[in-house]
């Protein structure tokens, strides 16, 4: 029996019929809808919030009075108060209808295999703005798990609510299409940005965008979520950076469809190489952020083809890689630079165990903004955490100390010379070549 006193929302609706019309009270949970007329009985109506659902709406003077909805075979229409408020409260979830209703569409912005992206405002506000994703159902349906993977992305992505994430506003539906309505972002895409960077982003901007990143990549760790997919492609710029595209992004423990996903140049180890006997985490993403955190900072790609019959994907593959600064950035030189550098190989461990979580990196990132002289100390104190099973738990409070500054000359002149020395052996093979860091060619394990 359902508790409608657990009800997130609820309104009085009219059938109307021929003779008499019939009242129901409408209430809304979070994974179901009801409409009954006796609260001690089944409920009449019952729509699942799920994109297996439709509504359609019916407008008077461009305000909501009701709506459709697939019942036995046939449609049914209520009508009451209250129902702009509803469809706020269940977007994204379902489906809706009619979409020229709500939205004008004003110009394509780009193009894929199944479907566009359209520029578009609100049928009710010209100031409004929007990105529609014009979906071809019959295109997507002609690729293998079409359909059920686009409906995980928008499941996911109606989830989540972050400053640094796109944000998905409503899903809409007709014979032909369907249609992903999600917010308008001003900008461009990093791939665009870097491609008129020649040698990279400044500093500044690099440590902006990483911060913003590793915020929203922290974020949907915590959620259980990992994207697979980071790469400049999926990145706008605008004021903000925003991460996009969430049709590869899975819970962390549901790895069984498309396990080896991603972008050639910016796939981890484990994922490029996947094993199914070894099931990879949200490390992954800490590896694409690494690969792209190189790309900001010189304007090189990690992974480069040796030969005209090697492709990305087999220098991705066969793990290969140098780090070495850009000769012609302006600020090669600088303290920051390097400590970035310091940073990376830690970022693109192959074994995902020895990586930096996100929480670490963002701390580490923040450190290196606020001129903290002791960040490869630090990253070194953290690893001797980890190398002693310290808990979860005390890492993230390692992490939480080292982004207010109080850890910064704490016992770590109390830790040995030797131990650091060792502890750098360990971690990451390093040799001093004219005075700059250069990591020496890095092989996947086998």
């Amino acid at each position: 029996m359902l508790s409608y006193e657990n009800a997130l929302f609820t309104v009085q609706v009219t059938r109307k019929h021929f003779f008499k019309d019939k009242n129901y009270s409408l209430y809304l949970f979070n994974d179901e809808l009801v409409m009954t007329d006796d609260i001690t009985k089944q409920p009449k109506y019952n729509l699942k919030m799920n994109l297996t659902t439709t509504i359609k709406w019916i407008l008077e003077e461009k305000r909501i009075v009701g709506f459709e909805f697939s019942y036995n075979n046939g449609y049914k229409i209520v009508y009451g108060q209250k129902l702009n408020l509803l469809k706020e409260m269940i977007a994204g979830k379902i489906f809706y209808q009619p979409i020229l209703s709500f939205y004008q569409f004003q110009m394509e912005m780009g193009s894929g295999m199944t479907g566009s992206v359209y520029r578009c405002v609100a049928a009710d506000n010209a100031n409004l703005y929007y990105a529609i994703k014009k979906i071809d159902k019959l295109k997507i349906a002609q690729h293998e798990g079409g359909i059920p993977q686009l409906v995980h992305e928008l499941s996911l992505l109606s989830s989540l609510s972050h400053p640094n994430i796109v944000k998905l506003k409503e899903t809409y539906a007709d014979n032909q299409y369907y249609y992903i309505i999600m917010e308008y972002i001003n900008g461009r895409t990093l791939y665009s940005e870097l491609s008129s960077r020649q040698y990279g982003l400044s500093i500044v901007e690099t440590i902006k965008i990483m911060r913003e990143l590793l915020e929203a990549v922290s974020y949907i760790h915590d959620k259980g979520v990992m994207h697979r997919d980071i790469n400049p492609l999926n990145i706008m710029k605008a004021d903000t950076v925003k991460l996009i595209d969430f049709g590869l992004a899975r819970k962390i423990k549901n790895q069984l469809n498309f396990p080896t996903s991603g972008t050639p140049g910016y796939m981890a180890p484990e994922i490029i190489n996947y094993n199914k006997d070894k099931q990879y985490d949200e490390k992954a993403d800490i590896y694409s952020l690494g690969c792209l955190l190189y790309k900001l900072l010189t304007g090189e790609n990690l992974f480069n083809t040796k030969s005209a019959k090697q492709t990305i994907y087999h220098a991705n593959k066969d793990g290969y890689f140098e780090l070495k600064k850009q000769p012609q950035h302006p600020e090669v030189n600088s303290v920051k630079m390097e400590q970035l550098f310091i940073l990376l190989p830690y970022m693109l461990e192959t074994d995902p165990s020895n990586r930096l979580s996100a929480k670490i990196c963002l701390a580490i990132i923040e450190e290196i903004d606020n001129n903290n002289q002791n960040v490869d100390r630090l990253i070194k104190k953290i690893l001797i955490r980890k190398s002693l099973n310290t808990t979860t738990i005390e890492e993230q409070r390692s992490c939480e100390r080292i982004s207010k500054g109080k850890i910064a000359k704490q016992s770590i002149d109390g830790i040995s010379k030797k131990s650091l020395d060792e502890l750098s052996i360990f971690t990451k093979k390093v040799m001093v070549q004219n005075q700059q860091k250069v990591i020496l060619p890095h092989k996947k394990q086998a």
